[in-house]
């Protein structure tokens, strides 16, 4: 009885053996130490350039509110959609909506896409033709 004990006792001791030494040999993702930093970056921008920018002229409230929280200021939302439309990202600042510094600090997460023309703006088309 005792010698089944022992088999027994040896095989599992041998099993847990196999089973942690089979968990040590997964592999890890390593960084080449030759790589230059533009390479390694470049995974980085690509990631950040694939999530969706807010578009300042036509943002739901929700998405201005998440600038607004980003900036700490409450009225932001109403501050953007009071000025709309805007030609560029810079009218932030330059219609005074937020400082330069806080455009700088909201730049990469914000966009402008072309606005649509006014009543007028397409009256004078039509003329135009």
């Amino acid at each position: 009885m005792m010698n089944h004990f022992r088999f027994l006792s040896l095989s599992g001791i041998i099993a847990s053996l196999i089973a942690m030494s089979s968990c040590a040999n997964t592999t890890t993702p390593t960084v080449d130490p030759n790589a230059s930093p533009n390479s390694l970056n470049s995974s980085v921008s690509t990631a950040t350039d694939n999530m969706s920018k807010i578009d300042i002229n036509d943002a739901s409230d929700s998405d201005l509110k998440k600038l607004a929280i980003k900036l700490n200021i409450p009225e932001l939302p109403e501050k953007i959609k009071e000025n709309r439309p805007y030609k560029d990202i810079n009218e932030l600042a330059v219609k005074e909506v937020i400082s330069p510094q806080q455009l700088d600090f909201v730049k990469n997460d914000i966009t402008v896409a072309k606005p649509s023309p006014s009543p007028e703006e397409e009256e004078e088309e039509e003329e135009e033709n």
